[in-house]
């Protein structure tokens, strides 16, 4: 295979300091192995790729555990799946050194940092069973629903439908709420991360210092009591900082 053939994939910007460690195996069929390109101040991690198309789980599975090794050791600013450069001299010249200054700040605001994100899911059943008790109108409708037979009640049971995914945005908002209010205290910042199925419920990334982080792990377990058998809370972590890394690509590097 000739350099025509590759590419390097970009996983992050780390302080220069920073190598990964022999044999981390990267994106693509070949594994090929991890390696930095460093500039004076900072580094990308990365590794050679062919330029047939990323995308299988194995890809995105390996994207994640070289991210996450890197956490491990030091901040790190992570770049979005599929972030490819023609060669270690457009990584240095074209992407780390015109943006030097920049990443330095980010990396050194991340130090000693690390994102856990807080999931919850609904349990179908008990939110329906809240929606209905506190909701006249979605129980007012859902009672006329049943006593008309089926054609009659195809329209109604359209409003129904509506009238319940409203409840369940204003839960949502209300969970995602409570959540970032009991949780913003333990943390350095927040962010609401979109919904990712129907049965999302809260999805929030909050960066946390790595002292506090049984402390923050412990008041997530709390908050799962209080919501009982509605949410099924979780915190996820320690990650890189995927919510509140500044994704600086250069127009150099295209995905």
């Amino acid at each position: 295979m000739t350099d025509r053939d590759t590419v390097v994939y970009v996983y992050g910007v780390v302080p220069a300091s920073e190598r990964p460690p022999a044999g981390l195996a990267g994106v693509g069929r070949e594994g090929n192995p991890v390696r930095h390109v460093a500039a004076p101040k900072v580094a990308a991690i990365v590794s050679d790729v062919s330029r047939a198309p990323l995308g299988r789980g194995q890809d995105i599975r390996a994207h994640w555990r070289v991210l996450d090794d890197a956490v491990t050791r030091s901040a790190v600013l992570p770049l979005r799946f599929g972030t490819v450069m023609e060669s270690d001299a457009a990584v240095r010249d074209d992407f780390l050194a015109p943006n030097e200054d920049r990443l330095t700040a980010q990396l050194a605001g991340l130090e000693g940092k690390v994102q856990l994100s807080v999931r919850g899911s609904y349990r179908e059943e008990a939110l329906l069973r809240d929606v209905v008790q506190s909701a006249p109108s979605v129980q007012r409708m859902r009672e006329r629903t049943q006593k008309l037979p089926q054609e009659a009640a195809y329209y109604d049971m359209i409003r129904l439908g509506e009238l319940v995914a409203a409840e369940i945005d204003r839960c949502r908002e209300h969970d995602t709420g409570l959540v970032v209010e009991r949780l913003a205290p333990l943390a350095v910042a927040s962010h609401r991360d979109a919904h990712t199925t129907k049965e999302s419920g809260v999805n929030v990334a909050f960066l946390v210092e790595r002292s506090r982080v049984d402390a923050f792990a412990a008041a997530v377990q709390g908050l799962h009591a209080e919501f009982g058998d509605r949410i099924r809370l979780r915190c996820v972590g320690p990650l890189p900082p995927y919510s509140f890394a500044d994704q600086i690509v250069g127009e150099a590097a295209w995905a």
